[in-house]
């Protein structure tokens, strides 16, 4: 495995990132022996989280922010999975769903799977594993933390210690560093067997099965990925072993999500949200959400217009497509923007506290020495490139550094 000190030489300095936590560079922090630094975040936390409660959030965080231009939400609901248990069935039925997926996926911007091979058992201790993390105390969370830098992408991060309206304000053009606060908590992990970046876990006997069993349900969830991958080239009649060959190396992302109860009205201004409207940066994206609500898609004949979409249930997969299908089929397929904000049965800046909301996202990447650039089907005098070359990784490092700058 590669060191951190390795990543700070090779890749970080090269970003040149520079996180603030209420106002202190934390490279400033270099000097500071860890249990000090422990001290210092846990300090900064437990005010954040009586900000919260207190509906004080303008004083939570030290960053610069804009008003909440998103569009509201439509009354639609988006309800009907499909069985992807068909893939194993007659040519007809493999046929019939994998169609059905690339409409949903063209017309919805996300589709609702069912019977997709992840046990129902399986999912419910995932989300058991994943409340019990997020339960252990600041400090022995902190034990797993995030690298101060963006990349690698590996670790705790605290509530706002990344900010995903970051990502859409770059692209829409508005000025770096003005952002809406994000109001969750994160654990990201890689495939166990990646030889280039390590996990970062907490200690064993804080969590005892946990890293194992993460570890495990990342394999289970890269053999359903592949499946999926499968169908989307039978429908975009392009080689299913080619575009495995592209994802073969289980070169993906696993991030858990806790987005504490926050009282209605703190999110009524704008300045912050659960997580703020974005793409995803790989292939596909598979998400596991709990039953509290607040995902919304954007309706991709439609756009500005957001969907809710409503949970079947822990054992279904939403899936959406990410900015790498996006490129590589030279925007045939349209990364979804979504958001998790209000659920549909609260009212907008009523007293009420929304819920605790935990939720587990898969992202499917390419590998990382992959090409971007569109695939030639994809390039035609009608559709021609619409993209420069660059590879999976370099693509996925500049997007992540937009998260913590």
């Amino acid at each position: 495995m590669v060191s951190h000190s390795y990543w700070k030489k090779r890749c970080w300095g090269t970003l040149g990132v520079r996180v603030t936590l209420f106002g202190t560079p934390l490279s400033d922090f270099g000097s500071v022996k860890d249990e000090d630094r422990m001290a210092s975040w846990k300090d900064d936390l437990l005010f954040l989280k009586s900000s919260l409660i207190s509906q004080k959030l303008s004083k939570s965080l030290s960053q610069t922010i804009i008003p909440n231009t998103s569009p509201k939400a439509t009354s639609k609901i988006m309800s009907q999975a499909l069985d992807l248990s068909l893939l194993k069935g007659s040519p007809e039925e493999r046929d019939e769903v994998s169609a059905a997926l690339l409409d949903t996926l063209k017309t919805r911007g996300v589709a609702k799977l069912k019977n997709h091979g992840l046990p129902e058992d399986l999912i419910a201790e995932m989300f058991d594993y994943t409340r019990r993390f997020f339960s252990l105390s600041l400090e022995d969370k902190m034990t797993a933390k995030h690298p101060p830098e963006a990349n690698p992408n590996r670790g705790y991060s605290y509530v706002g210690q990344e900010s995903v309206s970051s990502i859409s304000g770059y692209e829409k053009g508005l000025p770096q560093g003005k952002t809406i606060r994000d109001i969750k908590e994160t654990l990201d992990m890689g495939s166990p067997h990646d030889s280039l970046v390590d996990n970062i876990w907490v200690a064993e006997e804080k969590l005892p099965g946990f890293r194992k069993f993460m570890e495990d349900f990342y394999e289970s969830c890269f053999k359903v990925e592949l499946e999926i991958l499968d169908a989307l080239a039978q429908a975009l009649e392009i080689s299913a072993p080619d575009l495995r060959l592209l994802h073969n190396k289980a070169e993906n992302e696993f991030r858990l999500l806790h987005y504490p109860a926050v009282p209605a009205s703190a999110l009524e201004d704008g300045t912050a949200t659960r997580i703020a409207e974005h793409t995803d940066f790989g292939t596909i994206t598979m998400l596991f959400q709990d039953s509290t609500g607040g995902l919304q898609v954007e309706d991709q004949t439609n756009l500005g217009t957001f969907h809710d979409v409503v949970s079947g249930g822990k054992s279904e997969i939403i899936l959406n497509i990410g900015d790498s299908l996006q490129r590589l089929t030279n925007d045939t397929f349209m990364a979804a923007c979504h958001r998790v904000t209000y659920p549909p049965t609260v009212k907008v800046g009523s007293d009420v506290v929304i819920p605790e909301r935990y939720s587990v996202a898969y992202f499917a990447k390419p590998n990382r020495i992959a090409s971007l650039f569109p695939l030639k089907k994809f390039i035609t005098p009608a559709t021609p490139c619409k993209y420069e070359d660059i590879t999976a990784w370099d693509y996925n490092n500049l997007r992540i550094a937009k998260l913590f700058s």
